[in-house]
């Protein structure tokens, strides 16, 4: 679907990109993540064929990007972060516009099921500068829509949406994942996670992560829990910090008179509840709950991001 081999790409002395390959199916969600200036817009501009490397190879449906452009770009999809409209038009005129320009034939046929599909119907004869911000996001999206590209290649297209605007738009890209490879360029990492199956983390021009969002999430998972125990608060924390399966315990606060809450990180990735529970009990303390704490999208992203910066 999308194949992406030895990228490298420099702005004067800068190098932007270093060397970064990946390959994406279809039937996939992908968030590409980054702290600014990691190198997400250059990969964007690159993957539409905006931009030509200084060396590397792309291939949409096994065409090559540089052989053969025009061709290539007829599989992709793009809805920049300020999405392409022109507001003193309406809704349907635009969308006849935009598919004019990429030479569909069925102009009016195709622009009907776009409109069908994200919703936009009723709004068809409305003038873009009268919708709302998110009801202009889906038109750009049924612009990139329009041809029923193979890849769409999204960026930060859930940015500034209200959160039912957004909740719209999360199932109108799930509903369509099964049939496209879709790439998302997003600083909001919660709707990554809920959405994406895979993600490619960048740092510095490199790709320091490529993998699936549950597997990076395991990845990152530091085996931590959190403790609501009853009992003298010292006495808790040097059961804790004597307990030969813990690496570090810290004391949260007082969830009410007597009962402390302390968050411990493990070891190793065995999971201790069990153990933990029977040792604490054998002090004569009372259990109110262990809870394992889940490694979110964020955690992946700050630890990929520190990783670096501290070696």
């Amino acid at each position: 679907m999308l194949e992406v081999k030895n990228l490298t790409m420099s702005y004067g002395k800068r190098e932007v990109l270093k060397d970064i390959s990946f390959h994406l199916p279809e039937g996939k969600i992908v968030g590409l993540l980054g702290a600014n200036g990691a190198g997400k817009t250059t990969i964007m501009n690159i993957l539409t064929g905006y931009l030509k490397p200084i060396q590397g190879e792309v291939f949409i449906q096994e065409t090559d990007m540089r052989k053969n452009p025009k061709q290539a770009k007829g599989h992709i999809g793009y809805l920049p972060e300020v999405p392409p409209l022109y507001r003193d038009m309406r809704v349907q005129e635009y969308l006849l516009f935009a598919a004019g320009l990429k030479n569909i034939k069925e102009k009016k046929q195709e622009t009907e099921r776009v409109l069908e599909l994200v919703h936009l119907e009723d709004r068809k004869t409305d003038y873009i500068k009268k919708l709302s911000k998110g009801m202009q996001q889906r038109v750009g999206f049924a612009q990139a829509l329009l041809g029923n590209p193979t890849v769409l290649l999204l960026d930060e297209p859930l940015t500034g949406l209200d959160p039912q605007e957004s909740k719209h738009m999360r199932e109108l890209l799930l509903s369509l994942k099964k049939e496209h490879c879709i790439i998302i360029s997003s600083h909001i990492l919660k709707e990554i996670e809920e959405m994406a199956d895979e993600i490619l983390i960048l740092k510095d021009g490199q790709l320091v992560l490529e993998d699936s969002t549950r597997a990076a999430k395991r990845r990152g998972n530091r085996n931590v829990y959190r403790l609501t125990v009853k009992g003298d608060k010292d006495r808790i924390k040097e059961y804790l910090e004597k307990y030969e399966g813990l690496r570090e315990v810290k004391y949260v606060k007082e969830r009410e008179a007597g009962v402390h809450e302390f968050i411990v990180q493990a070891r190793n990735t065995r999971d201790i509840r069990d153990s933990i529970f029977g040792y604490l009990v054998s002090k004569k303390l009372n259990v109110y709950g262990i809870e394992r704490s889940e490694t979110s999208l964020e955690d992946v992203f700050i630890e990929m991001n520190s990783e670096e910066e501290n070696s």
